[in-house]
């Protein structure tokens, strides 16, 4: 049972978010959307693939992956949510059922709200602030389809190294996949992304640790 201390820090920590910039009063915000606390264990399974979901959620602490199964029925990781994430607010607002699975990373803990209550219009600066973080992800997965109409692995590669380092602003970044995930992302094989990124590191192409790459 959280104590009111804690519950209080929570509450500060939310409302700090950018979906309540603007808002005249962020607690009765929170009141208002319903807002309730949830906490998951590493592989717990958050949403189910064909389920409604009413509620979006804030992700507080851990780390989310967002699964879509291929045609053999594998599961395919598309997207991460980390700390301070926005999810599942597309399908919540709506109403269609989950075309994804959403499943802990870690153990994690999510702040949900009431879709149907941020539609009524009560708080509509919070609304808004909602749809256009959910557009700016619509904008992120059309540079997604954009690496994966390119023909080969390697130019898929360059082309979201490129987007990344373009993003940061800076020549070494950290990409937000391990290996498994950013060919997932990519649609690719594992062992062919890893032989692909080993020839252009042979290249002098870019170097890289783990998550984080250096175009040179």
């Amino acid at each position: 049972m959280q104590g009111g201390k804690e519950k209080n820090m929570i509450k500060s920590n939310i409302t700090e978010h950018s979906i309540f910039r603007g808002a005249a009063d962020a607690e009765r915000a929170l009141a208002r959307l319903g807002m309730r606390c949830a906490e998951y264990a590493k592989g717990e399974r958050i949403l189910h693939m064909g389920e409604r979901c009413g509620e979006f959620g804030i992700l507080l602490s851990g780390s989310v992956q967002i699964v879509r199964e291929d045609a053999g029925g594998n599961p395919v990781t598309v997207a991460h949510v980390d700390e301070g994430e926005l999810f599942a607010e597309a399908f919540a607002l709506s109403g269609e059922p989950l075309s994804v699975s959403v499943t802990a990373a870690k153990d994690s803990s999510v702040a949900w709200f009431s879709a149907e209550r941020l539609l009524a219009g009560e708080e509509p600066i919070v609304c808004a602030n909602v749809l256009r973080i959910s557009s700016r992800k619509n904008v992120f997965l059309n540079e997604r389809i954009g690496h994966l109409s390119r023909r080969s692995i390697e130019e898929k590669v360059r082309s979201y190294l490129s987007a990344v380092r373009k993003s940061s602003g800076k020549n070494t970044f950290r990409v937000p996949f391990d290996r498994q995930g950013l060919a997932d992302y990519l649609g690719c094989d594992r062992s062919a992304l890893s032989a692909v990124l080993s020839k252009l590191k042979q290249r002098g192409v870019l170097d890289y640790h783990k998550n984080i790459f250096r175009i040179l």
